[in-house]
């Protein structure tokens, strides 16, 4: 169990842990490691004099300058709050102690109103690393709150115009999940959720800064406009559906490719008949038409790709860029014909797939990474997906009486 000890400028926190040394090194050397168990998204560089800028849903946007790296010893780096510009100076230690590691967080420098939060920070990462080793589960996500919706987008003056939307801000929701906490509270598919627990719910921030004090079972308030009318309701947060973590990368491969297997199948049932017309319109403007749909998992499965190479890499990078217009265009331009954009989407599938199979032993053999592999590959891929599905079936649907030109 963690420890804590708070003197007027120091705080620390320390924790025994059953992983090998080499595994926990890599926690606090890497990029992806400090992702792995510690933040939610980070960019730049773990190295001397390396500056890495972190997103921590409990402080939001945090900088680490390292300093020193001494392996499967110690990491020394400054901590830097953008925001504020306070730093403070944190040393990592790892030692061996009864056929445990042992990990010992040290921070020192910090303002007396900022160190009990930073001691909760490390004393939950530290115990949620423990966790990860020794159960196989990351509590992060085991026990993260889950709304039970998929997003159309982020609602601005302009995307209100362009979806005839009467709201100013909001969550523009395209589908709910049955039985989950959203859909319990009367909300449905194309509301707006406006607030929830007294936080607007402006973009994705907004919505981190609401998990950030609640957990799944947690019961809150929230506003939402239902065809313009604003409407007031309580919702209890379900819990996130985790994954099953496979055994082998082989496995989760495996799983994968049957996965695409069956909605392909999804895919060829609902453009069975359809006409070259039909599958090019667009049902309004700033919609896709069934190619576009198409086109975006196309971009979706190659930017997995490029995200998985970083994170094998050690330098985890977020290349995802699959719904912007001009990658859209480039696709249905490059393979104008639908039966051309399907066997290039069974290709960027397949990639994938063989590019999970090739994930080096010491990866695979990391609790940490599994975790996150599986998370990536099987419930956020199934969700893409099913928000995709139901998009290319609304467009087809309203392209039925379109006839060839």
């Amino acid at each position: 169990m963690s420890t804590q000890t708070t003197s007027a400028q120091t705080i620390t926190a320390e924790i025994s842990i059953s992983a090998p040394a080499a595994q926990l090194y890599h926690l606090v050397s890497t990029r992806s490691g400090w992702i792995d168990w510690f933040a939610e998204k980070g960019v730049g560089s773990v190295e001397p004099s390396g500056i890495l800028q972190l997103y921590h849903y409990k402080i939001e946007r945090l900088a680490f300058v390292f300093h020193e790296f001494v392996p499967d010893e110690r990491v020394r780096f400054t901590t830097l709050d953008p925001k504020t510009l306070e730093t403070s100076e944190v040393e990592v230690l790892l030692w061996s102690e009864e056929e445990q590691m042992t990990v010992k967080v040290t921070q020192s420098g910090l303002a007396e109103e900022r160190q009990q939060s930073w001691q909760n920070i490390w004393d939950e990462s530290l115990s949620s690393l423990k966790a990860i080793f020794e159960t196989g589960k990351d509590p992060r996500m085991w026990n993260r709150p889950f709304l039970g919706v998929t997003v159309e987008g982020w609602v601005s003056p302009e995307y209100a115009v362009d979806h005839q939307l009467d709201v100013e801000f909001g969550m523009h929701l395209n589908s709910v999940f049955e039985g989950k906490g959203a859909e319990q509270a009367g909300i449905q598919g194309g509301d707006v959720i406006q607030n929830m627990a007294g936080v607007d719910i402006v973009n994705f921030e907004s919505l981190l800064l609401v998990y950030k004090d609640h957990q799944a079972g947690d019961t809150i308030p929230v506003v939402y406009v239902h065809q313009g009318e604003r409407c007031e309701s309580q919702l209890t947060l379900s819990a996130y559906p985790v994954p099953e973590v496979p055994a082998t990368t082989q496995d989760l491969a495996d799983n994968l490719a049957a996965f695409f297997a069956k909605a392909n199948q999804k895919i060829n049932h609902l453009l069975a008949g359809q006409t070259d017309a039909q599958t090019s319109y667009r049902p309004a403007a700033g919609e896709w038409s069934a190619k576009e749909v198409i086109a975006h998992l196309i971009a979706a499965e190659n930017d997995s790709v490029a995200w998985l190479g970083s994170y094998l890499a050690g330098r985890e990078s977020y290349p995802y860029t699959s719904a912007l217009p001009a990658r859209i265009k480039m696709i249905t331009a490059v393979y104008p014909t639908m039966d051309a954009l399907l066997e290039k989407l069974n290709q960027a599938q397949q990639e994938l797939v063989a590019l999970v199979r090739e994930v080096p032993a010491d990866v695979a053999g990391r609790k940490t990474s599994m975790i996150r592999l599986a998370f990536a590959y099987s419930f956020d891929n199934s969700l893409h997906y099913r928000e995709h599905l139901a998009q290319l079936k609304d467009a087809l649907e309203l392209a039925a009486d379109v006839r060839p030109s």
